[in-house]
């Protein structure tokens, strides 16, 4: 292979000629992605496709086709099984609009960050071509968006309830969670002959009851989308009615769309140690397709390129978050030698450069923690409002994988040391209960900033994010402040913000600006709260109330959310005007004065 070249032939195949080029007349799987085709394991496109091609498929891949012809969708012949459909990486929704509805502009998973190369409903429009190319062949829809609205649902931008995606894109399955192992029971059972009508018995999957086919016998009964659109304040209850069942030993939904009877059955069981080493070690290029090179490239690569992941699942249980929903809670981890060897292979990858630049999860510091009863306890969250007594927070496995990395770094006699980051969360909380963990972190894992997210700074409104207090995140940072010191290394916490979530009100907005001041803080890391499918925060939003059925304040006009981001990024000039509407409508004339000096010329060129 020549320095930094990725030839097209190592692949999936994309195009008809492709196929040829490997003797296939025809392959049984055609996935479908709203993003440009990345053969990277953070993909999950890829990593789907990979893995049925591990288990004997002929897997072939339509990335970003042209949805406003049927043409595009019939150029790789009928698939022998089914369609697989996803519109990407994360929701199309988020990826398409910002929190107060304004559309991006840029699109970071198409070549050179282009808009419009995909439908704003991906699997609705993909699902609909298909079926017109191709009459009854089978649709099988997954994904992140998939999953997370594979139940009656919110969608922020239309702002409503809608039904499952099953049933408005008239697909015939919907898998949702980590689709590897429900992917592989679909494909081997429609390959032996059943109809996908059959197929109403694999965990991790969604159908609509048709006739003759009746709901489980001990399925729980949702209430359904008239009723919830009906009583908004009882959509907090049907959610957490639905997470009480959303695990492996949990029992079936059922739930009616109107029209349509959907049955979600629990998620599957996820992959253990020996599978996870094996999906993460086929042969991905880590590369975007070639034929993305004279558009600069996939914008969302670049930061995840020589990424390694180490395990699957958050048991953090952040009201605002969705993982849990999409990954599960409980951890399930890789080998260290798996981990090892795929750093290995980055190494010798043709455009690597000496930097590995996150080794992780969703959250860093869970490697190999367990919990015995997982898949029975109720309880959202292993670490809020306190830690789990029954949970085992190890950090002897993590100690020991992040060692082992500081050796492997080591440069060998002539060479350049290779440096390894940890770029992805972590959760202070957890990283107290090991001073060891955080000295390792510290003096080899961090560059010169580690991103913690606080998330806010009142207690009630951390209690609503299911967040620890802001002590917590004080005494994080004193420890990290010694680790440093320890190091002998200069290094800093870039802290990460939340605005306008459920619960928040401006005056706690300003509380937090008022902190923000005492410490001279200018964050940069704000996210106004978007309310996304299937999170506990999102039923907030929806039904006004906490999961105890307080009422609560949801900031949900632009203007207050507007109001909440401009108060945590009180030195921007643009948000001068709104903080100081908002100041002299609470007599805060002090404080007004402080930000009118902070923001005087003088004072900026003394800055700058």
């Amino acid at each position: 292979m020549s320095k930094g070249v990725i030839y097209p032939d190592r692949f999936l195949p994309t195009t008809a000629a492709e196929l040829r080029r490997r003797g296939w007349d025809r392959p049984d799987v055609i996935l479908v992605t709203g993003d440009a085709y990345v053969d990277h394991p953070s993909f999950g496109v890829a990593l789907i496709g990979r893995w049925l091609e591990r288990l004997g498929y002929r897997v072939a891949l339509l990335a970003q086709p042209d949805w406003r012809t049927i043409e595009p969708f019939r150029t790789l012949g009928r698939p022998r099984l089914f369609w697989g459909i996803t519109s990407g990486c994360i929701d199309s929704r988020l990826n398409d609009y910002a929190s107060l509805g304004h559309r991006r502009r840029q699109d970071v998973y198409s070549p050179g960050g282009a808009l419009g190369l995909r439908p704003s409903r991906p699997l609705l429009v993909y699902a609909a071509r298909a079926r017109e190319a191709f009459s009854g062949v089978p649709i099988v829809l997954g994904g992140l968006e998939a999953s997370l609205r594979r139940l009656v649902h919110y969608d922020y931008i239309e702002d409503k309830l809608k039904r499952s995606v099953l049933i408005d894109a008239k697909a015939d399955l919907l898998i949702h969670g980590m689709a590897e192992q429900a992917v592989a029971e679909v494909a081997r059972r429609l390959d032996g002959g059943e109809s996908i009508h059959d197929l109403t018995d694999i965990p991790g999957t969604a159908y609509l009851a048709r006739k003759g086919i009746a709901p489980p016998g001990n399925a729980v009964h949702l209430p359904s989308l008239s009723q919830q659109t009906d009583d908004t304040p009882s959509f907090i209850t049907t959610h957490l009615e639905y997470q009480a069942q959303a695990r492996a030993a949990g029992r079936p939904i059922v739930q009616e769309q109107d029209p349509g009877t959907l049955v979600v059955l629990p998620p599957a069981e996820g992959m253990d140690t020996e599978q996870l080493d094996a999906l993460y070690d086929l042969p991905f290029t880590r590369a975007a397709h070639p034929r993305y090179d004279r558009d600069g490239g996939v914008p969302a690569l670049t930061p995840v390129q020589f990424s390694i992941t180490t395990h699957r699942g958050c048991f953090g249980g952040c009201s605002f978050c969705s993982i849990g929903c999409h990954q599960g809670k409980q951890i399930r981890s890789r080998s260290l030698a798996s981990l090892l060897e795929e750093a290995e292979r980055v190494r010798r990858h043709p455009q690597f450069r000496g930097t590995i630049e996150d080794v992780g999860g969703p959250s860093a510091n869970m490697y190999w923690m367990t919990c015995a009863q997982a898949e029975t306890c109720p309880r959202a969250s292993c670490l809020f409002p306190s830690p789990c007594k029954n949970a085992r927070f190890d950090h002897g496995p993590i100690l020991e994988m992040m060692e082992a990395f500081v050796r492997w770094a080591e440069p060998a006699k002539g060479k350049k040391r290779t440096h390894v980051f940890v770029a992805s969360g972590i959760r202070h909380d957890l990283a107290l209960e090991s001073p060891d963990y955080i000295d390792l972190l510290v003096r080899y894992f961090v560059g010169g900033h580690l991103k913690v997210a606080p998330e806010h700074f009142c207690p009630h409104v951390l209690d609503r994010m299911g967040k620890p207090h802001f002590d917590v995140f004080e005494r994080f940072e004193e420890q990290f402040a010694a680790g440093c010191r320890r190091a002998g290394k200069e290094a800093y916490l870039v802290p990460y913000f939340i605005s306008a979530h459920p619960g928040c009100r401006p005056e706690d907005a300003l509380k937090l600006t008022e902190y923000l001041l005492s410490r001279s803080w200018r964050p940069r890391q704000v996210q106004d709260f978007v309310p996304s499918p299937l999170s506990l925060a999102t039923a907030m939003y929806v039904s006004g109330v906490d999961e105890a059925g307080r009422r609560i304040h949801i900031p949900t006009s632009r203007k207050e959310k507007r109001l909440q981001a401009a108060l945590l990024q009180y030195y921007l000039p643009q948000n001068k005007k709104i903080i100081a509407e908002f100041l002299r409508t609470r007599r805060r004339d002090d404080l007004l004065a402080v930000l009118n000096r902070l923001s005087s010329p003088a004072r900026r060129r003394r800055q700058r």
